[in-house]
């Protein structure tokens, strides 16, 4: 792990990966005393796997090792504020502000607990929230958080590389508020921080250049922008491969100032290649927020995790016995009107459950029920209890089995083809008729559409 943590740091992500596997597979042989030594070896792997933007591997392995520290340490131990914080800066990573926010909390609440107000562990809970906040455009609480976190780190070192971190933050912040110098001078303050403790070919350099870039370019000085944005993508091509989503997204930023000067043949040729990278993103919705295959462990009653099923892409699987009639997790999401579903509604990503007037989005701050696979012969249930969606237990379902629910699309919606594989599979995941052919309408036989039943 200690070589896998150097490579981490010197920017070198996939030899770390390859690292981090071995000590993964050498942990598996330790004692139980040493179980939070496996933790950590999932956790670093998992952070690797982050870093390289492989979202949907990352949200696993993250939540075996919250396992395993809660079992050695208890639920309000510090190692599991630890992986509480990494799980939130996951969903950070993913576009996903609303789904993080709570993991982010619980780790500042078990971390003061258990460490007190002053730790620099803490401080890094805290910027971990704000970031996610910021994400939802509440810049007061943010601010607030950063300082906070900044008051905790100076005083240890005032190079402190999260203060670096905070920094960068803050000039989003007023980069959003349209006080562009107040941005370029935090922004540059980071970077000098950054070159000074990483070295100037870092990619925590890189993601600093890329965001002064953006503010130049919008504050007209696109020229200068050009120059870091190709200084940016030389790291990140060499450092994650090129066809990266961190690539990508620069990519859009490049074609953007290459725009405002002219230079559209160039322009287009590099928006072209970002939309081809971040096309191949498993992503959740048309917002391209990605999938991390996480669970909310605080709405789940069992413990369950996401992996690859046989249905379509991501099945949520019981990782201990689940007796018949038991609530197993609540179905949590954005709650929208119907006009907004209908502006969301998209046949390839689409994770909106109607409830009453009201529907909810699970791509956005879901709890993981999102990912529960239909069939047309289901474990799972789905019931209304307060104004909450909850799932619960048809039947005693085993460890290591997929749970499934019944979407019941209704007769007059364009038929989706099944693919449960039951053997009273009737076709078609709408509830009555046979699957017709969609001729050129692109669904697919996934977790498309996916919509509880209405009222009544």
């Amino acid at each position: 792990m200690a070589r896998g943590e150097a490579l981490m740091e010197q920017g070198r992500y996939g030899e770390a990966e390859r690292v981090f596997r071995q000590a993964v597979s050498a942990s598996q042989g330790l004692s139980s005393a040493n179980t939070l030594l496996a933790a950590t070896a999932l956790t670093r792997l998992a952070t690797c796997l982050k870093s390289l933007a492989r979202f949907s591997e990352a949200g696993p392995l993250y939540q075996q090792a919250l396992v395993i520290a809660e079992r050695a340490s208890g639920r309000e131990s510090a190692a599991a504020a630890a992986i509480y914080r990494e799980l939130a800066a996951l969903e950070h990573a993913a576009g996903n502000w609303a789904r993080g926010v709570p993991f982010a909390r619980t780790a500042v609440r078990i971390r003061r607990r258990a460490l007190g107000a002053r730790h620099p562990e803490l401080a890094g809970d805290m910027m971990t929230l704000a970031a996610l906040l910021d994400g939802q455009r509440d810049y007061r609480k943010s601010e607030r958080l950063y300082a906070r976190a900044i008051a905790i780190l100076e005083p240890a070192s005032a190079a402190h590389p999260d203060i670096a971190v905070a920094l960068i933050n803050l000039a989003a912040i007023q980069q959003a508020r349209r006080r562009s110098k107040q941005a370029e001078r935090l922004y540059r303050r980071a970077l000098a921080m950054d070159e000074a403790h990483f070295g100037p070919g870092h990619p925590r350099v890189a993601f600093c250049t890329n965001n002064l870039a953006v503010l130049l370019a919008a504050s007209g000085r696109a020229t200068e922008a050009v120059k870091l944005f190709r200084s940016a993508l030389s790291t990140f091509r060499q450092t994650f491969g090129a066809s990266s989503p961190n690539v990508g997204r620069c990519l859009e930023n490049y074609a953007e100032a290459l725009r405002t000067l002219g230079r559209r043949k160039e322009a287009l040729a590099c928006a072209r290649r970002a939309e081809r990278i971040l096309g191949r993103m498993e992503v959740l919705n048309d917002e391209g927020v990605a999938a991390t295959a996480t669970i909310n462990p605080q709405m789940a009653r069992f413990r369950l995790i996401v992996r690859p099923s046989a249905i379509s892409r991501f099945g949520v699987f019981a990782e201990e016995p689940i007796p018949p009639r038991r609530r197993i997790i609540e179905y949590t999401g954005e709650r929208i009107g119907g006009r907004e579903a209908l502006r969301r509604a998209d046949p390839l990503h689409n994770y909106l459950f109607a409830l009453d007037r009201k529907w909810i989005d699970g791509a956005i701050g879901g709890s993981g029920a999102e990912y529960v696979n239909h069939s047309c012969e289901p474990n799972v249930r789905a019931r209304k209890v307060h104004n909450r969606i909850r799932y619960y237990s048809l039947r005693a379902i085993a460890k290591g089995e997929e749970l499934t629910i019944d979407y019941r699309f209704p007769t007059y919606m364009d038929r989706v083809p099944c693919g449960c594989g039951a053997a009273s599979c009737r076709g078609t995941i709408n509830l009555t008729g046979r699957a017709e052919p969609q001729s050129g309408s692109g669904r697919r036989s996934d977790r498309s559409r996916r919509r509880g039943p209405k009222k009544g």
